[in-house]
């Protein structure tokens, strides 16, 4: 064998030892960390299944709100249009009052 083949061949060698060196240490890497990330998701899956009825109760008590909100300013609305002068008259009185109240 000439020296350049057998320069080649240990390169070629020696690169094949630092990659299976490398996927062993990968390996063992994935094993260790397996177990963590199991746990992990067990706790994600678990902080998920509490949380998820407390936001289906805020949802339901923010479309609840949004309705009687709703329901509000609809029956505000009916009796600014049955009596619109004393609606007016009572919004200048309200305004005038807080007006003095805010000057003190």
């Amino acid at each position: 064998m000439n020296p350049a083949t057998e320069f080649s061949t240990a390169g070629v060698r020696s690169v094949n030892t630092a990659a299976d060196r490398a996927h062993r240490a990968v390996e063992r890497a994935r094993e260790r960390a397996a177990p963590l990330l199991q746990r992990a998701v067990g706790a994600a899956h678990r902080t998920i299944d509490k949380v998820s009825p407390t936001a289906q109760r805020i949802s339901d008590s923010g479309r609840q709100l949004g309705t009687r909100s709703t329901q509000v300013a609809d029956a505000c609305s009916d009796r600014v249009r049955a009596r619109p002068f004393v609606s007016v008259a009572a919004a200048l009185a309200i305004g005038y009052f807080v007006g003095k109240l805010l000057q003190r």
